[in-house]
């Protein structure tokens, strides 16, 4: 199977579009979500070692076989996605009282399905031992968020509503068994689960959800609130915004909003304990992760700021309605944080880890010829960009930041440092259906791959001349002390240095490169990772360029302290969010892009494959477009040690689910 490198994306490169999989809800398919099931293992749990031992651990523990459920068809990744043509709806039609009857509420039985004919039955029991790259220094997704902190809180809490693990973008019960989004799109109604507690055995009740949605939104008590601008058109006013009674939340928004749905489901959407928060503050954010109401719980005696860290399988959970002991089927999950990456690469090919997110390709290269591993790789919505800071002089000039870009060659970044397996694309993710057309876009100077790349980089020479740009002066490269973000902007210094720019590294230890990131206290220039959350204007590019999301590493800034760029790009975010007929909502998303990129708002060097690897035993995994998707509650997972020596990979680099 041979992948697609470098160009623009085409069907091959199999980019599963989220928005265009919520819209199927809109045209009468049921909101529904599947799962698999973990088993018992042995193996050692302790911190890998940074050399790779010899022997992998055994497995001795039996399965226990959970209750079968059917496969749910599934849309080949490959195939391509057309203009969204509805917005995010409700299924089914509502009876009885529309406001106190939920428009949609799928039975258990109907979302929850394996994919068995995949992975054979879910059985019950055992570890997984999770492999990740980012150290676990906090837990604080709503405060400070991070993608470990994200994954530190899926373990143990749930989202009001939540998305499919085996569907990007399906939208399934949570916390809520059922919703109603109004007619007209101006609230949506969650109707909650009964009998939902707390790790500590206290009630959830709808007081925590309206709680944490007013945290998000006002930002009170936290640093540097994450969910801000990706919630900012729910109406927090008591009149508006408010629970009907223990189990029931009615939102009010600000304007109509079709995507409103999309918005709960993002990777850090987590609703945490009100009583739990104003006891403790923000610290206990950081540090606590007691209090959930999640599928596992965190393991006694631990402190956060380790980088492995354990949780138990929760004997109470509400498993989304479909009763206690339902789900999760693994007993145990381990998380560990490894940040050199021959350190992960020896751990998972040791066995000492049984899944990994994958780093590299060279890491990708060595699953791959690994006979008993299995590996997928998809397009995701990850990519590395670029940020030039505007607030720093000579930087504040649009012309300026064009040269830059211009000089940017981004089909050596996609061979570079991808070796090849990369896309170019512009704001959105390259197939999506909100995805500028390549005309428009490349019509914008620097955005498209360039056939002379010496002619263009003159050519941007000459605009920094004509502007008068400071060559004698010496710029600040701000990079996080992380080898990968390192080498990646090793190569954006030398593309600086062919246009004459100097440089300096900033090397910022990960905890303070947030903090700098997330205050616009960085230097002039920035290469960082990043993930779209969601594929959708508003909600997807709006976490990275409204004024009030964290993501915007030009602010965030109060409204009084924004530039005209920033209010028309705020302006253009809430029209996005506001318009609900598909093709003036397509337009505005061009309008938005199209402006966002004429002003180098931000820009992706490319757009990447991602991959993860994981050995036979584990089952039931459906790889996701992002790295801290729906899959890191780690509910649908499960180990089997019957699978244990499997063998027969070794090239497989197609046919596991969500993959090419």
């Amino acid at each position: 199977m041979h992948l697609q490198r470098i160009g623009f994306p085409k069907a091959a490169l199999f980019i599963s579009v989220l928005i265009v999989l919520v819209f199927a809800v809109a045209c009468g398919g049921s909101a529904t979500a599947t799962s698999v099931p973990p088993t018992a293992t042995t193996a050692a749990t302790t911190a890998p070692d940074t050399t790779a031992p010899t022997t992998a651990p055994a497995t001795t523990a039996p399965a226990t076989t959970a209750p079968a459920t059917t496969a749910p068809a599934t849309t080949a990744p490959g195939e391509p996605t057309a203009v969204p043509t509805a917005v995010v709806a409700d299924t089914d039609e509502p009876a009885g009282d529309a406001m106190m009857t939920p428009k949609s509420a799928p039975d258990f039985a109907d979302f929850w399905n394996p994919p068995t004919d995949f992975y054979g039955d879910p059985v019950y029991g055992g570890t997984i031992r999770i492999n990740y790259e980012d150290p676990l220094e906090h837990a604080n997704t709503w405060g400070a968020s991070t993608g470990a902190a994200t994954r530190l809180r899926g373990a143990v809490h749930s989202r009001i509503i939540s998305e499919d693990p085996w569907d990007p973008g399906r939208i399934i019960p949570d916390l809520a068994w059922g919703w109603t989004l109004a007619d007209d799109f101006s609230g949506a109604t969650f109707f909650f689960n009964e009998g939902i507690k707390w790790h500590n055995g206290d009630d959830f009740t709808c007081e925590d959800a309206r709680f944490t949605l007013q945290t998000w939104i006002t930002g009170e008590g936290v640093t540097v609130p994450s969910g801000r601008a990706g919630m900012s058109f729910i109406d927090m006013a008591a009149d508006k915004t408010k629970c009907l009674d223990d189990l029931t939340l009615e939102t009010v928004f600000h304007a109509p909003n079709g995507v409103a749905l999309l918005a709960f489901i993002g990777p850090n959407r987590y609703i945490f304990n009100k009583a739990w928060f104003q006891a403790n503050g923000e610290d206990a954010m950081f540090q606590d992760l007691t209090v959930g109401t999640g599928a596992y719980t965190w393991a006694p005696g631990q402190t956060i700021g380790f980088d492995e860290q354990r949780f138990d399988k929760n004997p109470d959970f509400f498993s989304y309605g479909g009763g206690e002991g339902v789900l999760p089927y693994v007993d145990e999950i381990v998380l560990f944080g490894i940040l050199d990456e021959s350190a992960q690469q020896a751990a998972q090919l040791a066995h000492q880890t049984d899944w990994h997110w994958v780093r590299n390709f060279g890491q990708y290269a060595a699953y791959v010829n690994h006979d008993e591993i299995r590996s997928v790789i998809r397009a995701t919505r990850g990519h590395h960009s670029f940020w030039i800071n505007r607030r720093n002089a000579p930087l504040d000039n649009v012309n300026v930041r064009q040269a830059i870009i211009m000089g940017m060659d981004r089909s050596a970044g996609i061979q570079v440092l991808q070796e090849g397996f990369g896309s170019q694309g512009f704001l959105m993710v390259p197939g999506s259906p909100w995805e500028l057309d390549r005309a428009t876009g490349c019509a914008v100077p620097g955005w498209c791959i360039s056939e002379d790349m010496d002619a263009t980089r003159a050519d941007a020479i000459a605009i920094l001349e004509a502007e008068n740009f400071d060559f004698d002066k010496t710029y600040l490269f701000t990079v996080e002390s992380d080898a990968q973000v390192v080498a990646r902007a090793t190569f954006m210094q030398e593309q600086l240095r062919l246009l004459g720019i100097q440089t300096d590294f900033d090397l910022v230890e990960t905890v303070a490169y947030r903090q700098q990131t997330s205050q616009g206290t960085w230097g002039d220039f920035l290469p960082r990772n990043d993930t779209m959350a969601v594929d959708d204007p508003f909600i997807g590019l709006g976490g990275y360029l409204d004024s009030q999301s964290s993501g915007n590493q030009w602010c965030p800034c109060e409204l009084e302290d924004r530039d005209a760029v920033q209010i028309e790009i705020d302006r253009l975010i809430k029209l996005a969010g506001d318009t609900i007929e598909p093709t003036a909502r397509k337009a505005v998303s061009d309008d938005l892009q199209l402006f966002a990129m004429e002003n180098y708002m931000k820009f992706p060097m490319y757009w990447e494959q991602e991959a993860v690897s994981f050995w036979p035993e584990v089952r039931g995994y459906w790889h996701h477009p992002q790295p801290s998707g729906a899959h890191t509650q780690w509910v649908q997972m499960w180990f089997d040690p019957s699978n244990e020596g499997d063998s027969g990979y070794s090239g497989q680099t197609s046919g596991v689910p969500g993959g090419i």
